[in-house]
């Protein structure tokens, strides 16, 4: 999927936000950040799900770029977004109950061709495995393949990628989407595994274990790179993947935080020179060097109280963050989205970009995840 062509600039940031005040509506946040714009840095509009309670986290495009797929993890819906002839001016066209696929806890939307692939973080009745889920454009779905059994356990599935070069996709194995209903999930519910399909016949080539918590799935994007990383939420480490040479990945621990960092995003920049990392638990946003990928370098970090999810510019030259996770886990922070430009010295904050999430006209909102335009 190609949005921009060589050289554009994002003018417009949507943000799939949560409605945090009672009864108040999720919605899809519309932000200018166009810097020559009269309204750089403001929410220009919004475009409600009709309902509360929801649960917005992450979203994502189809193929061709003109639709928004928005998953609501507790609520089981899919919302289908129109981008239509106004960006600015999004509409909801469909909203679609999951729940008949047997599987709930929508969480990833990753564009494949004439569709969205879904992972759903389990069962219908609070235990079981997760499944890929896949829609056509207008939501109806085409198939679904079961997460396996590891060990006895149920593989509970939080993102997915998918990597053509290598006839691979690849989802991580989190947690049930009822585990986060009250808080944290207990360690025993936290699973720590990384799923291998081979993508034409889906069918499992390996199932990786690393350590507590495996959540986004990153992979290097550059000619010939066959790496990536993913993060252990629970284990608060940072793990690289690449070709073990034996039809496997070889997965590796390159990172290891302080515990209760909770590493919750991660972005790479388009030339795989930089790793950004957000660090709930920790409360920053840090910046790696990873030339060498198996041995990251920490090059500068930024204090955010909360940050969560991570959006780099098509040029790697700014990186836009928010603060809200879950709404079982925000407590009293206050919410808010940041936008860093970034270079081999570091992280430096705009100043001038400050959307104000907490005094919309339904009241606060939590932002998390996002998307450029």
């Amino acid at each position: 999927m190609r949005l921009f062509e060589p050289g554009e600039r994002e003018s417009l940031l949507y943000v799939w936000t949560r409605g945090a005040t009672e009864g108040g509506q999720d919605m899809i946040a519309v932000l200018d950040v166009n810097p020559e714009s009269s309204t750089f840095g403001e929410i220009v509009s919004t475009a409600p799900t009709g309902s509360a309670g929801n649960e917005a986290h992450h979203f994502g495009y189809s193929a061709d770029g003109s639709r928004i797929f928005a998953g609501g993890i507790m609520s089981n819906r899919m919302f289908l977004y129109d981008i239509g002839s106004d960006p600015r001016q999004i509409r909801l066209s469909r909203t679609v109950d999951l729940s008949g696929t047997g599987y709930v806890g929508p969480h990833t939307a990753f564009a494949v061709p004439d569709g969205i692939l879904v992972t759903m973080m389990g069962g219908t009745d609070h235990s079981g495995t997760g499944a890929l889920v896949e829609l056509d454009y207008d939501g109806n779905v085409k198939s679904t393949l079961r997460a396996p059994i590891h060990n006895g356990r149920p593989v509970n599935l939080y993102d997915v990628t998918v990597l053509p070069q290598s006839n691979r996709m690849l989802a991580s194995g989190l947690a049930h989407a009822a585990h986060f209903a009250h808080g944290p999930p207990d360690p025993e519910q936290v699973g720590n595994q990384v799923v291998v399909w081979d993508w034409r016949t889906r069918e499992v080539t390996q199932i990786a274990e690393i350590d507590a918590g495996p959540a986004v799935l990153r992979p290097l994007r550059t000619a010939g790179a066959t790496g990536g990383f993913v993060n252990a939420l629970f284990g608060n480490t940072l793990w690289y993947w690449d070709e073990a040479g034996d039809g496997d990945l070889a997965f590796t621990r390159v990172v290891r935080l302080a515990d209760g960092s909770i590493p919750a995003d991660m972005r790479i920049s388009p030339d795989d020179r930089y790793l950004f990392v957000s660090l709930w638990g920790g409360g920053k946003v840090q910046q790696y060097d990873i030339s060498d990928p198996g041995s990251p370098r920490l090059v500068d970090e930024v204090e955010i109280p909360q940050p969560n999810m991570l959006r780099l510019s098509p040029d790697g030259a700014r990186l836009y963050v928010t603060n809200s996770l879950l709404s079982t886990l925000d407590g009293d922070v206050r919410f808010g989205a940041w936008l860093f430009h970034v270079s081999p010295e570091g992280m430096r904050r705009d100043e001038r970009f400050r959307p104000d999430f907490e005094s919309l006209p339904g009241g606060r909102a939590g932002p998390h995840d996002m998307l450029l335009r």
